[in-house]
């Protein structure tokens, strides 16, 4: 049962396993406050933590778009905080209350974008803005800010937290460069991301990217495009809101709104055409923003080393907590993937999957090297089809990559970060596929295995510029590792000759392992698992998985198919299969 000494609770507003939000009055005074209590438990030390945060942040702003602290106190192990109350509710259960007319959605916006005003007006990041943590007092249209447990301070040459965590937060509300994927500061325009991500929610009714966990959440961020903006609780949405809630939903930092002062200049702009007219027409974004402009990232290919060093002076404090959640999270998800697939092609298409999330890369493909060529051999491209495809195509006949940086990171053994690229120029040469399709960012990853290159992981990311950071490839170069070993030891549309098959599909001759082939002898033969077993001196799991991998290969799920398509690829009769099966 919820408890806070000296106040009496009346109804408890939010409740998680970790804290309790309630309307409670004082026993002393009886003044309505707002409690948030923290619970006993496993998070009560980090939720303590950010309890008092937020009443040392809180307690020092003075301005009415913040709920004002008033008291701070320990029952036990947990805090408990009273704030001043105010006879509102979260934005959510605004917007949930129906339909909201357009002149006060813009008058909410308004306040929202004031408050964040003045917060950063004082160098603090909110860093959890989201409908739970808006208070709208339903009479007046009032806003206030709560929530301010996640925020940090931040000074002028570099992001400092405070004593919490940049792992806390909501993943579905979280901007893109505090995924650790993405070049930027953690800055003001963070918290416009996130009250990007909130307008959407409010005006849509849903959030602008589907995804089931916070890997899915930073990779939407990062590598998707917002679902189009329609269906809206209100009746029709001016087509100059929509344009402001998409900037403010950039992936860049520099694409966005660069204060939250020119959002509220915009919204302002609407609501007096609205009111004056009942219509909004079109105008340019941003008019009355600061001239000062963000520095430009430099265009064209450069190595690792010459960016990890530019990095680390221009982003402080990205390799934050939360970041390190998402590559951990990738780590255990790769061994999850080989402890439960079986199947070879479908590993090395949930670890290529796994790659794209942590990396923020919307496509994915890897190149084998084998016989001193590159082969383009699996890609993932959900803007092509929602399955990998798998094949065994020449590297300058695949058209899904870059040649230019795959060669330069196939010869130099060394990763290829190209960012940016409008020009589509290379070290010497124009890289028609660049210049063709004008991808934001490009990685060209050498994967090496005991010394030997094996091939090349190429990403791709059309949305945004500075995806691919040099402080998580040492990550990328161990999952790559893993990727290239299934396809090493399962063998896959491994070239047996010099002349290969230019593209994917049935007209590659699959290459299976002499094992396989035996095993492929022994099908024709009409011999059983179990005969086979004896005739092979292998287990019968052995044998499962054998004849697994030759389905697999040959595109069949049967054994009578099987032995088909093998005398028709002429398979049975070759020497290797008739020696070992005679000897």
């Amino acid at each position: 049962m919820l408890r806070a000494t000296g106040y009496d609770i009346r109804q408890v507003i939010f409740e998680d396993e970790a804290i309790a939000v309630c309307h409670a009055s004082s026993v002393e005074n009886r003044l309505d406050v707002l409690l948030k209590i923290v619970k006993e438990g496993p998070r009560a030390v980090i939720e303590n933590a950010k309890v008092i945060n937020e009443y040392e942040v809180a307690g020092n702003l003075s301005f009415a778009g913040v709920l004002k602290p008033l008291a701070l106190f320990r029952e036990g192990n947990r805090l408990v905080m009273a704030s001043e109350w105010v006879y509102g509710m979260t934005l959510k259960h605004f917007a949930m209350a129906g339909p909201v007319p357009l002149d006060n959605f813009l008058t909410i916006a308004i306040g929202i974008a004031e408050a964040l005003e003045q917060l950063h007006q004082k160098n603090i990041v909110h860093m959890n803005i989201r409908p739970e943590t808006i208070v709208v007092v339903p009479g007046t249209l009032r806003v206030c800010l709560t929530g301010l447990g996640h925020s940090i301070q931040i000074a002028e040459e570099r992001c400092e937290t405070r004593t919490v965590p940049l792992m806390e937060g909501s993943p579905p509300y979280m901007a893109p460069e505090r995924t650790g994927q993405l070049d930027g500061w953690i800055d003001p325009s963070t918290d416009l991301y996130s009250l990007g991500v909130t307008l959407y929610e409010v005006l849509a009714g849903r959030l602008p990217f589907e995804a089931n966990d916070p890997l899915e959440w930073a990779h939407a961020h990062v590598a998707k495009p917002p679902i189009p903006l329609g269906g809206s609780s209100l009746s029709a949405i001016p087509v100059i809101l929509e344009r402001i809630v998409f900037k403010l939903l950039e992936k860049s930092v520099a694409d966005r709104y660069r204060s939250a002062a020119g959002l509220r200049a915009d919204l302002e702009r609407c609501l007096r055409q609205y009111q004056q007219t009942g219509g909004i027409g079109l105008f340019a974004l941003g008019q009355l923003e600061s001239a000062a402009t963000t520095g430009a990232e430099p265009s064209g290919p450069v190595t690792a080393e010459g960016r990890r060093a530019d990095q680390e002076e221009k982003r402080p404090g990205s390799k934050g907590s939360y970041a390190q959640v998402l590559e951990m999270e990738a780590i255990v998800r790769v061994s999850q993937a080989f402890t439960e697939e079986k199947d070879s092609l479908k590993l090395m298409s949930r670890i290529m999957t796994i790659i794209m999330n942590v990396s923020g890369a919307h496509k994915g493909v890897f190149v084998k090297a084998a016989k001193e060529a590159l082969y383009a051999v699996l890609m993932l491209d959900p803007d092509k089809s929602a399955a990998a495809r798998t094949g065994y195509t020449p590297l300058d006949e695949s058209g899904d990559v870059s040649p230019h940086v795959v060669r330069s990171a196939a010869i130099n053994r060394m990763p290829v970060i190209w960012n940016d690229a409008k020009d589509g120029l290379g070290h010497t040469l124009p890289d028609p596929y660049i210049t063709r399709h004008r991808p934001k960012s490009v990685l060209g990853l050498p994967v090496m295995i005991q010394g030997d290159l094996q091939g090349v992981l190429y990403l791709e990311n059309k949305y945004a510029p500075g995806v691919f950071s040099a402080d998580r490839l040492p990550l990328l170069q161990m999952l790559a590792s893993q990727l290239g070993y299934v396809h090493t030891l399962t063998q896959y549309f491994e070239p047996s000759s010099a002349a290969a098959p230019s593209e994917y599909g049935a007209e590659a001759v699959p290459s299976l392992t002499s094992r396989e082939l035996d095993v492929l002898q022994c099908l024709s033969a009409g011999l059983s698992n179990k005969e086979i077993a004896v005739r092979l001196v292998m287990s019968a799991g052995t044998v499962k998985v054998h004849v697994r991998n030759v389905f697999d290969k040959l595109g069949v799920n049967n054994r009578v198919k099987a032995v088909s398509a093998a005398a028709k690829l002429n398979l049975l009769n070759s020497p290797h299969s008739s020696k070992r099966s005679n000897g």
